[in-house]
Protein backbone atom coordinates (compact mmCIF):
# COMPACT_ATOMS: atom_id res chain seq x y z
CA UNK A 1 0.00 0.00 0.00
CA UNK A 2 2.55 2.74 0.71
CA UNK A 3 4.73 1.86 -2.22
CA UNK A 4 1.20 2.54 -4.62
CA UNK A 5 0.67 6.23 -2.84
CA UNK A 6 3.53 7.97 -4.59
CA UNK A 7 2.08 6.55 -7.99
CA UNK A 8 -1.18 7.64 -7.47
CA UNK A 9 0.21 11.51 -6.40
CA UNK A 10 2.14 12.16 -10.13
CA UNK A 11 -0.60 12.83 -12.11
CA UNK A 12 -1.28 16.36 -9.81
CA UNK A 13 1.45 18.20 -11.62
CA UNK A 14 0.10 17.61 -15.28
CA UNK A 15 -3.21 18.68 -14.26
CA UNK A 16 -1.89 21.64 -13.13
CA UNK A 17 0.41 22.62 -15.91
CA UNK A 18 -2.93 21.64 -18.39
CA UNK A 19 -4.94 24.11 -16.98
CA UNK A 20 -2.23 27.26 -17.08
CA UNK A 21 -1.58 26.46 -21.09
CA UNK A 22 -6.11 26.25 -21.00
CA UNK A 23 -5.90 29.70 -19.38
CA UNK A 24 -3.30 31.03 -21.60
CA UNK A 25 -5.36 29.97 -24.56
CA UNK A 26 -8.34 31.95 -23.81
CA UNK A 27 -6.53 34.54 -22.74
CA UNK A 28 -4.84 34.87 -26.16
CA UNK A 29 -8.17 34.01 -27.98
CA UNK A 30 -10.06 37.41 -25.59
CA UNK A 31 -7.14 39.52 -26.99
CA UNK A 32 -7.10 38.00 -30.54
CA UNK A 33 -10.93 39.35 -30.61
CA UNK A 34 -10.57 42.37 -28.80
CA UNK A 35 -7.96 43.74 -31.32
CA UNK A 36 -10.31 43.90 -33.98
CA UNK A 37 -13.40 45.69 -32.39
CA UNK A 38 -10.71 48.14 -30.63
CA UNK A 39 -9.34 48.80 -34.30
CA UNK A 40 -13.09 49.61 -35.11
CA UNK A 41 -13.48 51.87 -32.42
CA UNK A 42 -10.61 53.72 -33.76
CA UNK A 43 -11.60 54.09 -37.18
CA UNK A 44 -15.19 55.16 -35.77
CA UNK A 45 -13.01 58.07 -33.68
CA UNK A 46 -11.56 59.11 -35.97
CA UNK A 47 -14.43 58.96 -39.29
CA UNK A 48 -16.79 60.99 -36.72
CA UNK A 49 -14.46 63.86 -36.40
CA UNK A 50 -14.51 64.63 -40.33
CA UNK A 51 -18.46 63.85 -40.66
CA UNK A 52 -18.85 66.55 -38.06
CA UNK A 53 -16.57 68.77 -39.78
CA UNK A 54 -18.28 68.53 -43.04
CA UNK A 55 -21.26 68.40 -41.81
CA UNK A 56 -22.79 64.95 -42.36
CA UNK A 57 -24.36 64.64 -38.56
CA UNK A 58 -26.31 61.66 -39.38
CA UNK A 59 -23.26 59.42 -40.29
CA UNK A 60 -21.09 61.07 -37.43
CA UNK A 61 -23.92 60.19 -35.15
CA UNK A 62 -23.60 56.05 -36.58
CA UNK A 63 -20.27 56.44 -35.87
CA UNK A 64 -20.31 57.78 -32.12
CA UNK A 65 -22.54 55.43 -31.17
CA UNK A 66 -20.11 53.28 -32.36
CA UNK A 67 -16.72 54.34 -30.57
CA UNK A 68 -18.85 55.15 -27.36
CA UNK A 69 -19.29 51.58 -26.38
CA UNK A 70 -18.45 50.10 -22.68
CA UNK A 71 -16.10 48.11 -24.78
CA UNK A 72 -14.01 51.00 -26.60
CA UNK A 73 -11.01 52.08 -25.05
CA UNK A 74 -11.30 54.23 -22.00
CA UNK A 75 -10.18 57.44 -23.82
CA UNK A 76 -12.26 56.86 -27.01
CA UNK A 77 -15.03 56.47 -24.94
CA UNK A 78 -14.47 59.82 -22.82
CA UNK A 79 -14.50 62.20 -25.96
CA UNK A 80 -17.16 59.55 -28.14
CA UNK A 81 -19.86 60.10 -25.22
CA UNK A 82 -19.75 64.16 -24.74
CA UNK A 83 -19.70 64.34 -29.08
CA UNK A 84 -22.19 62.45 -29.47
CA UNK A 85 -24.68 64.47 -26.96
CA UNK A 86 -23.49 67.59 -29.30
CA UNK A 87 -24.21 65.99 -32.09
CA UNK A 88 -27.66 64.87 -31.29
CA UNK A 89 -28.10 68.75 -30.40
CA UNK A 90 -26.99 69.94 -33.43
CA UNK A 91 -29.12 67.79 -35.44
CA UNK A 92 -32.16 69.12 -37.33
CA UNK A 93 -35.59 67.04 -37.34
CA UNK A 94 -38.21 67.76 -40.10
CA UNK A 95 -42.13 66.95 -38.88
CA UNK A 96 -44.35 66.97 -42.53
CA UNK A 97 -47.92 66.38 -43.31
CA UNK A 98 -49.60 66.69 -46.36
CA UNK A 99 -53.05 67.71 -47.71
CA UNK A 100 -55.17 67.35 -50.64
CA UNK A 101 -56.71 69.36 -52.80
CA UNK A 102 -60.10 68.84 -50.25
CA UNK A 103 -58.04 69.88 -47.36
CA UNK A 104 -57.75 66.48 -46.10
CA UNK A 105 -54.71 64.85 -44.40
CA UNK A 106 -52.65 62.05 -46.03
CA UNK A 107 -50.40 59.88 -44.93
CA UNK A 108 -50.30 57.50 -47.58
CA UNK A 109 -46.73 59.69 -49.05
CA UNK A 110 -43.11 58.89 -49.58
CA UNK A 111 -41.00 60.87 -48.75
CA UNK A 112 -37.38 61.24 -50.44
CA UNK A 113 -34.69 63.28 -49.51
CA UNK A 114 -32.01 63.91 -52.58
CA UNK A 115 -32.93 60.43 -53.85
CA UNK A 116 -33.03 58.43 -50.80
CA UNK A 117 -35.72 57.12 -48.81
CA UNK A 118 -36.52 59.37 -46.01
CA UNK A 119 -39.92 57.86 -44.99
CA UNK A 120 -42.69 55.44 -46.08
CA UNK A 121 -45.45 57.18 -44.73
CA UNK A 122 -46.36 59.97 -42.63
CA UNK A 123 -46.94 59.05 -39.46
CA UNK A 124 -46.40 62.55 -37.35
CA UNK A 125 -42.93 62.09 -36.57
CA UNK A 126 -40.19 64.03 -36.25
CA UNK A 127 -37.36 62.72 -39.30
CA UNK A 128 -33.51 64.21 -38.95
CA UNK A 129 -31.91 65.58 -42.30
CA UNK A 130 -28.15 66.38 -42.48
CA UNK A 131 -28.36 70.53 -42.19
CA UNK A 132 -27.99 72.33 -46.11
CA UNK A 133 -30.00 73.15 -48.86
CA UNK A 134 -32.00 69.57 -50.00
CA UNK A 135 -34.76 68.44 -52.61
CA UNK A 136 -37.66 67.00 -50.89
CA UNK A 137 -39.39 64.28 -53.32
CA UNK A 138 -43.13 63.69 -51.93
CA UNK A 139 -44.91 60.60 -53.82
CA UNK A 140 -48.32 60.32 -52.89
CA UNK A 141 -50.46 57.20 -53.51
CA UNK A 142 -52.80 58.94 -55.70
CA UNK A 143 -51.26 61.56 -58.07
CA UNK A 144 -48.18 63.18 -59.30
CA UNK A 145 -45.27 63.50 -57.33
CA UNK A 146 -44.17 66.88 -56.17
CA UNK A 147 -40.50 68.18 -55.32
CA UNK A 148 -39.26 71.61 -53.42
CA UNK A 149 -36.40 72.74 -52.51
CA UNK A 150 -35.60 73.21 -48.97
CA UNK A 151 -32.88 74.74 -46.73
CA UNK A 152 -32.73 72.92 -43.47
CA UNK A 153 -30.29 74.80 -40.68
CA UNK A 154 -28.52 73.48 -38.04
CA UNK A 155 -30.28 73.05 -34.62
CA UNK A 156 -33.52 73.69 -36.31
CA UNK A 157 -35.85 71.00 -34.48
CA UNK A 158 -39.56 69.87 -34.95
CA UNK A 159 -39.46 72.47 -38.34
CA UNK A 160 -43.31 71.73 -40.08
CA UNK A 161 -42.94 70.76 -43.18
CA UNK A 162 -46.92 71.13 -45.12
CA UNK A 163 -47.19 70.51 -48.50
CA UNK A 164 -50.65 70.96 -50.46
CA UNK A 165 -50.96 68.32 -53.17
CA UNK A 166 -53.25 67.54 -56.14
CA UNK A 167 -56.08 65.71 -55.94
CA UNK A 168 -57.29 62.11 -55.28
CA UNK A 169 -57.90 59.46 -57.47
CA UNK A 170 -61.70 58.55 -58.58
CA UNK A 171 -60.99 55.66 -56.20
CA UNK A 172 -60.26 57.66 -52.76
CA UNK A 173 -63.44 59.14 -50.81
CA UNK A 174 -64.12 62.97 -51.49
CA UNK A 175 -65.10 65.23 -49.04
CA UNK A 176 -68.37 66.50 -49.80
CA UNK A 177 -68.61 70.19 -51.08
CA UNK A 178 -69.63 73.17 -49.00
CA UNK A 179 -73.18 74.32 -49.84
CA UNK A 180 -73.42 77.17 -52.20
CA UNK A 181 -74.51 80.18 -50.81
CA UNK A 182 -77.58 81.83 -52.30
CA UNK A 183 -77.34 84.67 -54.64
CA UNK A 184 -78.05 88.19 -52.92
CA UNK A 185 -80.89 90.09 -53.78
CA UNK A 186 -80.44 92.62 -56.62
CA UNK A 187 -80.65 96.07 -54.40
CA UNK A 188 -84.19 98.52 -55.27
CA UNK A 189 -83.02 100.84 -57.71
CA UNK A 190 -83.83 104.85 -56.25
CA UNK A 191 -86.73 106.65 -58.10
CA UNK A 192 -85.43 108.90 -60.62
CA UNK A 193 -87.21 112.03 -61.00
CA UNK A 194 -85.37 112.68 -64.92
CA UNK A 195 -82.97 109.89 -67.12
CA UNK A 196 -80.67 112.75 -67.50
CA UNK A 197 -77.23 112.28 -64.61
CA UNK A 198 -75.92 115.28 -62.72
CA UNK A 199 -72.69 116.42 -63.94
CA UNK A 200 -69.31 114.94 -62.17
CA UNK A 201 -67.52 117.60 -59.89
CA UNK A 202 -64.05 118.96 -61.74
CA UNK A 203 -61.04 118.10 -60.22
CA UNK A 204 -59.59 119.74 -57.34
CA UNK A 205 -57.04 122.54 -58.77
CA UNK A 206 -52.94 121.60 -57.29
CA UNK A 207 -52.07 123.73 -54.91
CA UNK A 208 -50.10 126.89 -55.62
CA UNK A 209 -46.47 125.89 -56.23
CA UNK A 210 -44.10 127.89 -53.70
CA UNK A 211 -41.58 130.64 -55.36
CA UNK A 212 -38.05 129.67 -55.47
CA UNK A 213 -35.42 130.73 -53.04
CA UNK A 214 -32.96 132.25 -55.54
CA UNK A 215 -29.13 131.94 -55.24
CA UNK A 216 -28.36 135.77 -53.63
CA UNK A 217 -30.21 134.62 -50.48
CA UNK A 218 -28.14 131.77 -50.38
CA UNK A 219 -24.29 133.50 -51.18
CA UNK A 220 -24.73 136.79 -48.96
CA UNK A 221 -26.46 135.20 -45.93
CA UNK A 222 -22.99 132.85 -46.22
CA UNK A 223 -20.92 136.26 -46.18
CA UNK A 224 -22.97 137.51 -43.58
CA UNK A 225 -22.67 134.34 -41.13
CA UNK A 226 -18.68 134.96 -42.51
CA UNK A 227 -18.79 138.20 -41.54
CA UNK A 228 -20.00 137.88 -38.41
CA UNK A 229 -17.86 134.65 -37.31
CA UNK A 230 -14.82 137.04 -38.14
CA UNK A 231 -16.17 139.76 -35.95
CA UNK A 232 -16.15 137.18 -32.84
CA UNK A 233 -12.87 135.35 -33.18
CA UNK A 234 -10.97 138.99 -34.01
CA UNK A 235 -13.11 140.75 -31.25
CA UNK A 236 -12.48 137.57 -28.84
CA UNK A 237 -8.66 137.45 -29.95
CA UNK A 238 -8.35 141.77 -29.49
CA UNK A 239 -9.98 141.78 -25.93
CA UNK A 240 -7.95 139.17 -24.43
CA UNK A 241 -4.49 140.71 -25.81
CA UNK A 242 -5.73 144.05 -24.08
CA UNK A 243 -6.20 142.37 -20.72
CA UNK A 244 -3.27 140.77 -20.77
CA UNK A 245 -1.11 144.33 -21.91
CA UNK A 246 -3.34 145.59 -19.05
CA UNK A 247 -2.38 143.66 -16.05
CA UNK A 248 1.04 143.46 -17.54
CA UNK A 249 2.67 146.77 -19.21
CA UNK A 250 0.06 149.20 -19.17
CA UNK A 251 0.31 152.35 -19.39
CA UNK A 252 3.94 152.03 -20.84
CA UNK A 253 3.31 149.22 -22.90
CA UNK A 254 5.18 149.11 -26.27
CA UNK A 255 3.79 150.72 -29.45
CA UNK A 256 4.35 147.44 -31.54
CA UNK A 257 2.02 145.15 -28.99
CA UNK A 258 -0.19 148.11 -28.84
CA UNK A 259 -0.87 148.51 -32.57
CA UNK A 260 -1.29 144.58 -32.99
CA UNK A 261 -4.22 145.27 -30.56
CA UNK A 262 -5.72 147.95 -32.94
CA UNK A 263 -5.61 146.02 -35.77
CA UNK A 264 -7.48 143.47 -34.58
CA UNK A 265 -10.37 145.64 -33.19
CA UNK A 266 -10.16 146.85 -36.57
CA UNK A 267 -10.84 143.21 -38.26
CA UNK A 268 -13.56 142.65 -35.73
CA UNK A 269 -14.88 145.88 -36.60
CA UNK A 270 -14.72 144.74 -40.32
CA UNK A 271 -16.13 141.48 -39.95
CA UNK A 272 -19.16 142.83 -37.91
CA UNK A 273 -20.18 145.29 -40.83
CA UNK A 274 -19.60 142.72 -43.63
CA UNK A 275 -21.99 140.58 -41.62
CA UNK A 276 -24.37 143.13 -40.92
CA UNK A 277 -24.65 144.56 -44.61
CA UNK A 278 -24.53 140.59 -46.18
CA UNK A 279 -27.39 138.96 -44.33
CA UNK A 280 -29.91 142.49 -45.05
CA UNK A 281 -28.80 141.94 -48.62
CA UNK A 282 -29.90 138.73 -47.72
CA UNK A 283 -32.92 139.22 -46.40
CA UNK A 284 -34.13 142.25 -49.18
CA UNK A 285 -32.71 139.95 -52.30
CA UNK A 286 -35.60 136.92 -49.97
CA UNK A 287 -38.32 139.68 -49.40
CA UNK A 288 -38.51 140.60 -53.35
CA UNK A 289 -37.95 137.48 -55.10
CA UNK A 290 -40.24 136.53 -57.90
CA UNK A 291 -43.52 135.15 -57.50
CA UNK A 292 -44.19 131.45 -58.22
CA UNK A 293 -47.37 131.31 -61.00
CA UNK A 294 -50.30 129.99 -60.08
CA UNK A 295 -51.82 127.38 -61.89
CA UNK A 296 -54.85 128.19 -64.07
CA UNK A 297 -57.95 127.27 -62.51
CA UNK A 298 -59.35 123.94 -62.93
CA UNK A 299 -62.68 124.64 -65.55
CA UNK A 300 -61.62 128.48 -66.87
CA UNK A 301 -61.57 129.20 -69.96
CA UNK A 302 -63.63 131.34 -73.00
CA UNK A 303 -67.02 131.83 -72.04
CA UNK A 304 -69.08 129.15 -74.30
CA UNK A 305 -72.96 127.98 -74.40
CA UNK A 306 -73.34 124.86 -71.50
CA UNK A 307 -76.71 123.01 -71.23
CA UNK A 308 -77.05 121.68 -67.33
CA UNK A 309 -79.85 119.40 -66.61
CA UNK A 310 -81.99 119.46 -63.79
CA UNK A 311 -84.63 117.24 -62.12
CA UNK A 312 -87.36 119.42 -63.48
CA UNK A 313 -85.86 119.64 -67.04
CA UNK A 314 -82.61 121.68 -68.45
CA UNK A 315 -81.46 124.63 -68.93
CA UNK A 316 -79.13 126.34 -71.18
CA UNK A 317 -76.85 129.25 -70.59
CA UNK A 318 -73.00 130.27 -70.70
CA UNK A 319 -70.19 129.51 -68.55
CA UNK A 320 -66.43 130.60 -68.55
CA UNK A 321 -64.11 132.93 -67.21
CA UNK A 322 -65.28 136.71 -68.07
Amino acid sequence: MNASSPARARPAPTLAVALAVAAALALTGARARAEPHKRACAAAYERAQGLRRDGKLLAAREALIACSQPTCPAAAVADCGPWLAEVEKSLPTVVIAARDAHGRERLDVRVLVDGRLLAAALDGKALPVDPGPHTFRYQPAWGPAVEERVLIREGEKNRALTLPLGAPSAGAPASPPPPAAPPPAAPAAPPTASPATPPTAPPAAPPPAKPAIPGLVWASGAVGAAGLAVFAVAGALSLSAEADLRATCAPRCAADEVRAIRVQHAVADIGLGVGVVALGAAAWFYATRPAAASPPKAGAGAPGPALRPFVAGTAAGLEGAF
